[in-house]
């Protein structure tokens, strides 16, 4: 154990307690039942490391032929592409995934558990339930393995993809027997095993032993390929169908083929006879297809995908690579790797007449073209090769550029960006992940700053909110959903600064329309302010940045949206905003914040109350005993939530006063206990007829940041009387 694994001024070693005792000063611990002495050796603290911002990546695969073009098939989470040697092959970027190990089991105090195996104190442990005194308790990662806390949530919905993305840590998840415990029953948590796997584990029941129920997954290879045979390929670009694709092979052909059936052999030849056919940008909306040629004196075309005829835009392109057209096909920007004195240059074309713009010269073998952002068309991502192996990104308004990534692995050829900076390289024998805005933050703090009360960083991997992380925080919630109207709280002050006039909220594909109301100071009092999305540059639902001299003019000056969640499904959704300048010009994006949504109603029932298999009269509440004696009537309701996120309370009220019932009468839904009974004789005391009434109330647990939406709580009531 090092001490990066501690946290802590000392290295423990661990000995095997003997017969004869602990050594004096030595801490004890029980693991399995036997216990054990712990030696506690001080060490000097070493130096904590700054972490630079720079650019990070992770290698998804290795080992290709020659991977150059590619495209993202996004609602598979694949990258289809092309190897030179003649392949067509595809990554997925959440492994595929087999059960080999789950469960239901009892993980008994201060034992271990190996979650591949389903074995409690065997070998290889990836938990220990430690039990350090009564109260004390914690879930300790073992070995190699690696755990981190989801909270509350629906288990089935977390699946081997959702594990893969996780952050885990060494660190223990807090399973005290006091209000700090997090492993209370609901809370998911997930482990990559001693042995590489993923796990997933579920407490159902909380004490000294812990009733858990587990699903470990196996994740199969990532790279498959999809079929053989081809030419020298060069490009893929999928079709709108999402099964089928479109190849440039170096031979002179575009091809079309099913990715079912992926074999070269199976594919249709759309068009041929071209010189060295490099990128493909894809127009089915108006059939058609666009590739350059890589020649001293190469062709733009546009090739029609009904009968293959093929339509010169462009002429006398000097070893042409890389191709984008612009959304309204009035502009191609083109890469070239030409042997003069421009070198590698990237330039604008309009087709109309032919006009070329310089945008860049004097790079190193640029290749293919990739937009930041479609939907702006500001910006565009140019890998250039060997020696340079470098990424670089170039503003076709102002024509700055910048290096995004560098150092990428040998020979970079297409990059696809999944999400803003996160980018997937092709790199000849690798495929890499690069995060080129590790750091998302500026000093200034984050642009969604929050859901009303509960900030960014209090909610959870789950989406839901928990403020209890600190108990000082005055708004206190705890694995809660959200609903109802979401308050938004934006850095205006920080957008501002960085030159931003509008934003945008987008939820998930789709930006909101929202308007809001908020209390402006006009010189003499507050007045409404209504805000409406605007229209910016031709693009819709913008709202404006409130500017520095009027920020605390506002009541809530960081109100930046009333969105409206209920209609939006339940489950989870993700939030960003995008920010722009007063001519529409993209600024920057927020951080993407993930919630779950949670609008539904509770139930709330309760039947008759029963004594010996008969009913209380409907109509006029009445119950009849024969004596009082231990005979049981029984109170059934129901209190329930679809998901589960819902607390319940039982009263019965005697008279005018409450009366305790021996079984659990509040609590998580999850938790109910029905039908609650008691004894004729308790119930009666010193009366002989008395008259009762029972209440449930269900209280739903979604929050909006401003407040729990008791618009969704249910009740119901019910009165009878005890008499002989």
């Amino acid at each position: 154990m090092s001490p990066s694994d501690t946290e802590k001024n000392v290295i423990e070693k661990t000995l095997i307690e003997t017969s004869a005792g602990k050594i004096d000063g030595q801490k004890s611990q029980i693991v399995n039942d036997v216990a054990k002495a712990i030696t506690r050796i001080p060490f000097t603290s070493l130096p904590q490391i700054q972490v630079k911002s720079a650019p990070s990546s992770t290698q998804l695969a290795g080992g290709l032929g020659g991977a150059i073009g590619s495209d993202l098939r996004r609602a598979h989470n694949q990258l289809i592409f092309v190897e030179f040697g003649g392949k067509l092959s595809s990554l997925n970027l959440f492994k595929p995934a087999v059960v080999i190990s789950s469960g239901i089991t009892v993980l008994k105090g201060t034992w271990t558990f190996n979650l591949d195996t389903g074995v409690q104190g065997g070998p290889s442990p990836d938990l220990w339930w430690d039990q350090e005194t009564n109260v004390l308790r914690q879930m300790v990662p073992q070995g190699n393995a690696r755990i981190t806390n989801i909270g509350v949530a629906n288990f089935n919905s977390v699946t081997a993809d959702v594990l893969q993305k996780l952050p885990y840590s060494t660190t223990p998840i807090n399973g005290n027997n006091d209000p700090a415990n997090r492993l209370v029953p609901g809370d998911v948590f997930a482990v990559f095993t001693n042995q590489g796997n993923f796990a997933k584990v579920e407490v159902l029941q909380y004490g000294y032993n812990l009733t858990i129920q587990w699903t470990t997954y196996h994740l199969l290879p990532a790279y498959s390929v999809l079929g053989t045979g081809y030419q020298q390929p060069e490009d893929v670009k999928l079709s709108g169908d999402d099964v089928h694709a479109y190849v440039s092979e170096r031979t002179g052909d575009l091809l079309r083929v099913s990715l079912a059936n992926a074999d070269r052999a199976h594919a249709s030849v759309v068009s041929s006879g071209m010189t060295a056919p490099q990128q493909i940008f894809l127009d089915e909306a108006h059939h058609a297809a666009y590739v350059v040629e890589f020649a001293a004196s190469g062709r733009l075309l546009r090739i029609d995908l009904n009968n293959g005829q093929q339509t010169v835009l462009l002429s006398k392109l000097d070893h042409a690579v890389g191709l984008l057209l612009s959304g309204d096909l009035q502009s191609a920007y083109i890469s070239e790797q030409t042997p003069g004195a421009d070198k590698g240059r990237v330039s604008c074309f309009t087709l109309s007449n032919g006009t070329r713009t310089p945008l860049i010269t004097g790079l190193t073998a640029p290749f293919f073209l990739t937009w930041e952002d479609p939907a702006t068309e500001t910006t565009i991502l140019v890998p250039e090769r060997d020696p340079a192996n470098r990424i670089i990104r170039i503003n076709v308004s102002t024509l700055a550029h910048n290096v995004v990534a560098n150092g990428v692995p040998f020979r970079p050829s297409s990059v696809d960006v999944t999400h803003p900076g996160e980018i997937l390289i092709c790199c000849d024998q690798v495929i890499d992940e690069v995060e080129f805005q590790p750091v998302i933050f500026q000093p200034t703090g984050p642009l969604l700053m929050g859901i009303g009360s509960i900030p960014f960083d209090k909610v959870t991997v789950a989406g839901l909110a928990d403020t209890s992380v600190d108990p000082t925080y005055f708004y206190q919630v705890k694995n809660t959903p959200f609903g109802g109207t979401l308050p938004l709280t934006v850095n205006h002050l920080r957008a501002f600064q960085d030159g931003a006039a509008f934003y945008r909220i987008w939820v998930d594909a789709a930006f909101r329309n929202d308007s809001w109301s908020d209390e402006k100071w006009n010189g003499l009092h507050y007045v409404p302010q209504l805000t409406a999305p605007v229209t910016v540059a031709g693009k819709a639902g913008f709202y404006p940045v409130h500017p520095l001299n009027e920020l605390f003019l506002w009541l809530h000056p960081a109100l930046g949206g009333l969105v409206d969640s209920t209609n939006l499904s339940n489950g989870l959704h993700t939030i960003r905003l995008e920010f722009v300048n007063a001519a529409g010009g993209p600024v920057e994006f927020s951080a993407p914040l993930t919630i779950l949504i949670d609008n539904n109603k509770c139930v709330a029932t309760i039947a008759t109350p029963t004594l010996n298999g008969l009913s209380a009269d409907p109509t006029c509440g009445m119950l009849k005993y024969a004596a009082k004696n231990n005979d049981l009537v029984k109170m059934a309701f129901t209190a329930s939530q679809p998901n589960g996120f819902a607390t319940y309370s039982f009263q019965l009220i005697k008279g005018v006063n409450p009366l305790p019932l021996p079984q659990p009468t509040g609590g998580p839904v999850s938790g109910v206990v029905s039908p609650l009974s008691d004894t004729v004789a308790h119930l009666m005391g010193a009366c002989n007829t008395a008259g009762f009434a029972e209440e449930v109330y269900v209280a739903a647990m979604a929050n909006n940041g401003w407040g729990r939406q008791s618009q969704y709580d249910a009740s119901a009531a019910i009165a009878f009387v005890l008499a002989p």
